[in-house]
């Protein structure tokens, strides 16, 4: 059964090579938030330092408990879901077979999934980055808005 937060806003970082100015989650099971440290761990892992942490608000609802995937592919997702009882065994063929169309009909179907089980967000410990920090995969672009002055648009997060 869902545990219920209302309404969480938190401020939390995300380390990335890339320059934009909206996150786009739709062939992914969406963006993961962490705090600086493990930000920063993430980018020394992937690019070698390159890149920047830029400072978030992530908002949701109800975060699913869940352990840390580490490489966060296709398969162990959906194993983590079904051990969760998120996801059934007819929905993991599912997830596959639309996973087989495209990148982002699979991540479509399991974000879909969580939505229907009450969830807008993961949350687990991370065991790599920062070790034993909390951090937060959220689904949807919506839910996220830049608190930082790489942000081209006013930020709207809480001080």
């Amino acid at each position: 059964m869902p545990h219920h937060n209302r309404d969480m806003a938190i401020r939390l970082f995300h380390g990335t090579t890339e320059q934009f100015d909206a996150f786009d989650t739709s062939c992914m099971l969406g963006a993961h938030f962490g705090t600086a440290a493990a930000a920063e761990a993430r980018l020394r892992d992937v690019a070698g330092g390159q890149g920047e942490v830029r400072e978030y608000e992530i908002t949701f609802q109800n975060a699913l408990e869940i352990v840390d995937l580490g490489t966060w592919k296709f398969p162990s997702v959906l194993r983590e879901l079904r051990s969760k009882g998120v996801l059934s065994a007819a929905q993991v063929d599912a997830a596959y077979e639309a996973n087989n169309r495209s990148d982002a009909a699979g991540s479509a179907f399991v974000k879909d999934a969580l939505r229907a089980a009450g969830y807008d967000a993961l949350r687990y410990s991370n065991l790599v980055e920062d070790a034993g920090s909390e951090s937060f995969i959220v689904l949807e672009a919506e839910q996220i808005t830049p608190c930082d002055d790489n942000a081209s648009r006013p930020s709207m997060c809480r001080p």
